[in-house]
């Protein structure tokens, strides 16, 4: 069935191109073309049965909140529900019509007059996009004003107590698991989140009331894959989360798109009630980067800047992606302080994870090291050119420039790849054909250590870059 707005006044052509535009079948045409005005054209679609009445529609989607008015409901049921409804209707709308829907939602269930729509304006109110929260507010407002009575949980809705965060994640900062935990009196839960730094942002997330339980989980993982558990400050917890949900959400599993789905409003509204971390200029500061391939003639390099702020362990990623790395082997920093990679008790690695670019190499000309694949072991240089503040509106990290291309996956090392080059440019050497096939490629013509793509390289680095400071 098709509902046609109540705020706008179409013209009789305008109504008949909006329903051809949706697919209406001929039949509903031919009555539009016998209407002699919109007024008339509507009625006969209502006789029909092609359009249902806005007061049926409000109601119908009213029964969805009709749990929240049962005697045992909590703040996070009703939380939950609202998080699911929204869910859908964002699922079914264009991103900048989505306020617009939600407050004609509103008006819409406001005009009923029933409880269940006193339900929504109080879920709504918590839950809905920032700038129609007032909204959903003041029609609960009016709603009680005719008589209705508020339901108990509406005293407490949106306000539970910010509890431990803990998580752990794989020492190549591929995958992140994070718990926030939050309670309403004496009943805990858990936001438990999936961050997928490779494919974007948020894989998974779901609410558990057993967070004792999921920590136990957590802590069981950890330690079966060699990885260390963590325990955030609510600070530190909410500048990865945020930083997730500035990228799209990537879940890949039915379950997984269900639970973002019917989750995703009520995460942000969590994330409001963690308290933010003070801007420093660390924050917004960028190191300047020149990474060298050791040992290449002509010499393989990448301009880069990075926030000061990284993670080693997201530096590793911006290093496989600057040379086209495919992060098949094992990797380690040299800094100053030490040796970061995967902990590594036996060879000494620190964590990765728990040193900044900005700790081990400061100020201009500083370097570290950069080590990949301990067996052909591509050793970079990289050095310090300058610390700047970002750019406002400038998404980092990003690359300037550089110059050739990165020599293929287990070439053999700097010498190995020097040798592979002569090979393939010499058709008549007796290994042209066997390393051609190796390559997957048809001809030599298609293989350039001279070419370089610096558009191609933001591109990789485009799915871990944000901006710093805003326009």
């Amino acid at each position: 069935m098709t509902r046609v707005p109540n705020d706008v006044e179409p013209t009789l052509s305008d109504l008949r191109a909006m329903l051809a535009d949706q697919g209406a079948p001929d039949e509903v045409l031919r009555l539009v073309d016998a209407a002699i005005d919109v007024p008339d054209a509507l009625e006969r679609l209502t006789t029909a049965g092609f359009v249902q009445p806005v007061a049926d529609l409000a109601m119908a989607f009213l029964d969805a909140f009709t749990p929240l008015l049962e005697q045992g409901c909590g703040p996070l049921d009703a939380e939950l529900c609202a998080s699911e409804f929204l869910g859908a209707m964002r699922d079914n709308a264009d991103p900048q019509d989505f306020p617009d829907m939600v407050a004609a939602m509103i008006a819409d269930a406001e005009a009923t007059g029933e409880a269940e729509a006193l339900a929504l304006a109080r879920s709504f109110a918590v839950l809905a996009p920032p700038e129609v929260r007032p909204v959903a507010s003041q029609a609960a407002d009016r709603l009680v004003a005719t008589g209705l009575k508020d339901p108990r949980w509406t005293r407490t809705v949106g306000k539970p107590t910010v509890g431990a965060c803990f998580g752990y994640a794989d020492p190549r900062g591929a995958q992140e698991g994070l718990a926030l935990t939050f309670s309403y009196g004496r009943k805990a839960h858990a936001f438990v989140l999936l961050i997928d730094h490779d494919l974007g942002g948020l894989k998974d997330c779901f609410v558990s009331d057993q967070p004792k339980a999921i920590r136990a989980g957590y802590v069981e993982a950890a330690g079966e894959h060699g990885f260390p558990f963590r325990e955030y400050t609510p600070e530190q917890a909410r500048a990865i989360v945020a930083d997730a949900l500035e990228r799209d959400p990537c879940p890949v599993e039915p379950d997984q798109v269900e639970d973002v789905r019917s989750n995703l409003a009520l995460l942000r509204q969590r994330l409001e009630l963690l308290p933010e971390a003070a801007p420093t200029a660390l924050d917004t500061s960028v190191h300047r980067l020149k990474i060298t391939l050791r040992g290449s003639k002509p010499p393989i390099w990448r301009r880069l800047e990075v926030p000061s702020a990284t993670p080693l362990v997201r530096l590793h990623q911006v290093v496989q992606d600057a040379f086209a790395w495919e992060d098949y082997h094992m990797w380690v920093f040299d800094t100053p302080d030490g040796e970061y990679g995967m902990p590594d008790p036996e060879l000494g690695h620190g964590d990765a994870a728990t040193v900044a670019l900005a700790d081990v190499a400061k100020a201009p000309k500083d370097r570290i090291g950069y080590l990949y694949d301990f067996g052909d072991a591509w050793d970079h240089d990289i050095v310090v050119e300058d610390v700047v503040q970002a750019e406002p509106g400038l998404a980092y990290p990003r690359c300037l420039t550089g110059r050739r291309a990165a020599p293929p996956e287990d070439s053999g090392g700097i010498w190995g790849y020097a040798d592979l080059c002569d090979v393939l440019a010499d058709p008549e050497h007796p290994e042209h054909a066997d390393r051609l096939e190796w390559l997957d490629l048809d001809s030599a013509a298609d293989f350039d250590p001279a070419a370089f793509d610096a558009d191609e390289v933001n591109e990789y680095l485009s799915r871990q870059a944000k901006v710093l400071v805003k326009e």
